[in-house]
C-alpha cells in the first residue's frame, strides 16, 4: 500500500471546510464517481483509493485535497483511511468487464469478480452511512466460477494454449482423461445453474449488516450527459433515512418544460478537421465503407432534415462553410464560381462484427464510451450549392462510391479497385440534397475518430478536467487518456444519486415539512 503525499497546492473544486463527515471512493480511477458526489454533495471527496498509477495520478490532479491510495482496495485499512472521521459516503466501482456479457464465453477471473465483496469490508468496520455501487446490470447474474467443459467429453478445459492439428490456429487444451488441472490453469465460467447467487449473497450481506438496499438501472442521457450509457446503481443506508432515487431531468420526448436529452453534436470539436474517406494511404476496410454509405443515405439523403454542422470553420474551411441558421450570403467571385456549402454529420457505428446499420443522428446522445473510445465515430458530408473543378471532381467520385453500393444490389464494391471512366453523362448522377429549398451537391466524404476531450464531455466531465496530465506532470498518451474514460463513471447520474441522498438535503427537507 501506498500513501501519495498530499499535493502542494489546494485546488479542489469545492474547496471548502470538511470538518465532520468524510467522503470515500474505493475505486477513484480518473474521477468520475468523485467529480459526481462532489458535484451533489456539494463536499469534496476525502479518500480515493486506486491501483493504477495513471489513474490515480489523474484523480490527485484533478482533487488534490482527497488522501491517495495507490493500492489494491483490500490492502488498505478502512479505520486508518477514515483516522477517526464518520464516512458519510462510500462508493465503489469495481472492475465491470469480468460481469460483461461483451467477454462471451471469455475465462473469467475470480479475483476480478470479488472486488464488490470489499465494500462489506468497509460496512462493517466504519459502517459508511451510505454506500452507492455502480457496475453493469450483468451483475445481477454475478455466480460461482465453474471449469468449463468440452461438449463431446466433458472433459476440462485448461488455460493452455495449443495449435488446432485441423486449422492451424492456437486454441485452449482440453485435459487429457484422468488429468487434475489446478484451479488457476482451469478455464473459468460462470455456473448458469446458480445465476445472481453470488449478487444475492451480496445484497443479503448488507442486509444484515444493518443495510437497505435497493438497485436500479439508470442511463447517463437521462441525467444530462449526452451519452446512453447504462449501468446498475445500488444504494444502501443505515441511517434509517429513506432511500430516494432521483428523478430524470432530460428525457427522448420531452413533454413541455422539460429537457431534451442532449445530443452527441454538444461534445463534438467541430474545429478540428476530418479526412476525407478517399485517396487514405491505408485503405478504409470494406465494412466500414459500407457504414458510411448506409448512413450517408439514412442521414442525409433520406432524411429531409440532416444534421448541420454549427459553425462557419469547419475543419479549417473558408469563409464559403457556414451554418445553415444563418442567412445565406451574397454570393460572389471567390472562391471560383462563387460556390457556399455546408456540412451534414451522422455518428457512424463501427462495433465491427455482424452489426450493418447506419449509425444514429448526430442529434442523439452517443453509444456508450468504453476503454477503447466509442464505437461511433463522425462522418461528415461537404455540400456544395455551385462546384469549382475540384469541387465537380470530388462530387463524381462520391457520386460513383454511391452508385457502387446501391448498383450492386448491396454487395459491397471495393473502393481500392480502379474507378470506371466518368464521362460527361455521370455528371447527371451527382448526389443532390436539398435544403431549406437550395440543391446541394454532396462534394465530399470524411471520417474521423472522436479525441478524448470529446468523449470525456460525453461522459459528462466538465471541460475544466485535466485529462493529458498528472499530478505530477506526467503526460498521459491518447489511447490512456481514452482508457480512462472508457473505464470512468459518468459523473452526472452520480451526482444525482448524491444529491438525492444527501442527509443536509433530507434534514432541511424534514425540518422544512415540520415547520
Amino acid at each position: 500500500m501506498k500513501r501519495l503525499p498530499p499535493s502542494l497546492d489546494w485546488r479542489t473544486q469545492f474547496a471548502m471546510d470538511y470538518a465532520g463527515e468524510i467522503n470515500v471512493d474505493l475505486f477513484a480511477g480518473g474521477g468520475g464517481a468523485s467529480t459526481g458526489l462532489e458535484m451533489g454533495l456539494n463536499r469534496p471527496v476525502h479518500v480515493a483509493i486506486n491501483h493504477d498509477a495513471d489513474a490515480i495520478s489523474m484523480h490527485q490532479a484533478n482533487h488534490p485535497g482527497a488522501d491517495h491510495y495507490l493500492s489494491d482496495v483490500y490492502d488498505v485499512d478502512p479505520f486508518e483511511a477514515a483516522a477517526g472521521r464518520p464516512v458519510g459516503h462510500l462508493h465503489a466501482s469495481p472492475d465491470c468487464t469480468h460481469h460483461s456479457q461483451a467477454r462471451g464465453g471469455q475465462p473469467r477471473q475470480r479475483a476480478i469478480r470479488s472486488l464488490s465483496w470489499v465494500v462489506h469490508k468497509w460496512a462493517g468496520t466504519v459502517r459508511p452511512r451510505v454506500i452507492t455501487l455502480e457496475n453493469v446490470e450483468q451483475i445481477l447474474q454475478w455466480s460461482p466460477l465453474i471449469a468449463k467443459r468440452d461438449k463431446s467429453t466433458g472433459r476440462v478445459v485448461t488455460m493452455d494454449q495449443v495449435t488446432c492439428p485441423r486449422t492451424g490456429r492456437k486454441v485452449n487444451r482440453m485435459a487429457e482423461p484422468g488429468e487434475r488441472v489446478p484451479l488457476e490453469k482451469q478455464f473459468l465460467v460462470p455456473d448458469r445453474r446458480r445465476r445472481g447467487h453470488n449478487w444475492r449473497h451480496f445484497v443479503d450481506g448488507l442486509r444484515r449488516l444493518g443495510y437497505q438496499v435497493q438497485w436500479r438501472t439508470l442511463r447517463a442521457c437521462d441525467y444530462g450527459a449526452p451519452t446512453t450509457r447504462e449501468r446498475l446503481y445500488l444504494i444502501a443506508r443505515c441511517d434509517d433515512q429513506p432511500i430516494v432515487w432521483p428523478t430524470p431531468t432530460h428525457h427522448r420526448n420531452p413533454k413541455r418544460g422539460q429537457q431534451r436529452w442532449r445530443p452527441a453534436a454538444d461534445c463534438i470539436d467541430w474545429s478540428i478537421p476530418s479526412r476525407s474517406i478517399f485517396d487514405r494511404p491505408r485503405p478504409l476496410a470494406d465494412n466500414t465503407l459500407k457504414r458510411i454509405a448506409k448512413g450517408i443515405q439514412k442521414f442525409v439523403l433520406d432524411s429531409g432534415d440532416p444534421f448541420i454542422v454549427p459553425i462557419a470553420n469547419y475543419g479549417g474551411g473558408s469563409e464559403a462553410v457556414h451554418p445553415i441558421d444563418e442567412p445565406l450570403r451574397t454570393v460572389t467571385a471567390w472562391p471560383k464560381g462563387g460556390s457556399y456549402a455546408l456540412v451534414t454529420a451522422f455518428m457512424a457505428q463501427m462495433n465491427g462484427g455482424f452489426y450493418d446499420g447506419a449509425g444514429r443522428d448526430a442529434r442523439e446522445p452517443l453509444s456508450t464510451i468504453t476503454g477503447r473510445g466509442t464505437q461511433q465515430q463522425l462522418v461528415t458530408a461537404n455540400l456544395a450549392s455551385s462546384l469549382t473543378s475540384d469541387q465537380e471532381a470530388g462530387a463524381l467520385r462520391v457520386a460513383a462510391f454511391l452508385m457502387r453500393y446501391h448498383s450492386t444490389g448491396g454487395q459491397w464494391a471495393d473502393l481500392r479497385d480502379p474507378m470506371t471512366t466518368i464521362t460527361a453523362k455521370d455528371r447527371l448522377a451527382l448526389v443532390t440534397v436539398t435544403i431549406k429549398g437550395t440543391p446541394y451537391v454532396i462534394v465530399d466524404i470524411a471520417l474521423r475518430m472522436l479525441k478524448p476531450r470529446e468523449l470525456y464531455r460525453a461522459q459528462g466531465f466538465p471541460d475544466t478536467y485535466i485529462i493529458d496530465r498528472g499530478h505530477d506532470g506526467r503526460r498521459f498518451t491518447l489511447t490512456a487518456q481514452t482508457k480512462m474514460c472508457g473505464n470512468s463513471v459518468s459523473p452526472l447520474p452520480m451526482a444525482a444519486i448524491a444529491a438525492a441522498n444527501d442527509h443536509q438535503v433530507i434534514t432541511n427537507q424534514q425540518v422544512g415539512g415540520a415547520a
